[in-house]
């Protein structure tokens, strides 16, 4: 117990929190190029298959680009504790959290009929969103 309050009192907090927000920017970015290039059109012939309108309103990006924040920061602390933090550990939580948002979106998707290549698209863009973010949150952990 006291070696993990060590480590946790050794965590630069401001580049934790810094380096969560580039996590985020860099996650929203990526996304965001992905749903205008090539995903809206995707999901816009989903929801129309199933006659159901397009989930993804200005109220729920807003909620999401919010909300990635606290994804990032979580990201970037869990990689700040280790004893020589870098992009690989980032990269290692960012899968864990892909991992549970696949599978909910997975159960969500058949639950609503959603095509199975909607669900595989927007997974695909996730880990990607998620793995270029960590590699910059991670480069912004790095040593002095």
């Amino acid at each position: 117990m006291k070696r993990l309050s060590v480590l946790v009192s050794s965590v630069k907090w401001r580049r934790v929190v810094a380096g969560g927000a580039l996590w985020a920017l860099v996650y929203n970015l990526v996304w965001g190029v992905a749903w205008f290039a090539f995903m809206r059109e995707e999901w816009l012939d989903a929801v129309a298959a199933i006659g159901h309108p397009l989930p993804l309103t200005a109220e729920v990006w807003f909620l999401w680009a919010a909300m990635t924040l606290p994804i990032g920061v979580a990201i970037m602390g869990h990689a700040a504790s280790h004893e020589r933090p870098s992009w690989k550990t980032s990269i290692h939580a960012a899968v864990a959290v892909w991992l549970l948002m696949t599978l909910g979106m997975v159960g969500w998707g058949v639950q609503e009929s959603i095509p199975i290549r909607a669900i595989a698209l927007d997974s695909t863009v996730n880990i990607v969103s998620m793995v270029a973010a960590s590699l910059a949150g991670g480069w912004s952990l790095r040593a002095d």
